[in-house]
């Protein structure tokens, strides 16, 4: 991570672009991949499977763990991690839900709604690369 925050700023990109693409993308990358290799393979209900468990997995587990170990271990203000997100970030998780469950309730998929998908994450993109950093 403290090569990131080098690069952040010898580079003078957003810290929530580089987490919304870097962070989010490098770590889950060998998932992405087989999801991928499902997905090619006709098995779209378990490439979606694992998408989804990946996004439960940090909501029901990750999100808590950090929240109970952040009482303990302060940060170098003093303060515990708290869950208040910008507008923004509070925006992109609700859409994805929203479009995560219109992609999924019928049980298939086509190259429209993936090409679509992939059209909302570009936006996304851009509105966290454009958006002032505090």
């Amino acid at each position: 991570v403290e090569a990131l925050n080098q690069v952040i700023e010898s580079t003078g990109l957003n810290p929530n672009f580089a987490g919304l693409t870097f962070l989010a993308i490098i770590p889950s990358s060998a998932e992405i991949v087989n999801a991928i290799q499902f997905a090619l393979q006709n098995n779209i209900a378990l490439a979606i499977e694992i998408g989804n468990s990946a996004s439960v997995q940090v909501s029901l587990i990750q999100m808590p763990i950090l929240i109970l170990v952040s009482l303990f271990v302060k940060g170098d203000n003093g303060s515990a991690f708290s869950l208040i997100f910008p507008n923004l970030d509070l925006f992109a998780v609700i859409f994805s839900v929203l479009i995560f469950n219109y992609i999924t309730v019928d049980g298939k998929s086509n190259y429209f709604q993936g090409a679509a998908l992939l059209i909302i994450y570009i936006i996304f993109l851009f509105a966290f690369y454009f958006l002032p950093s505090t």
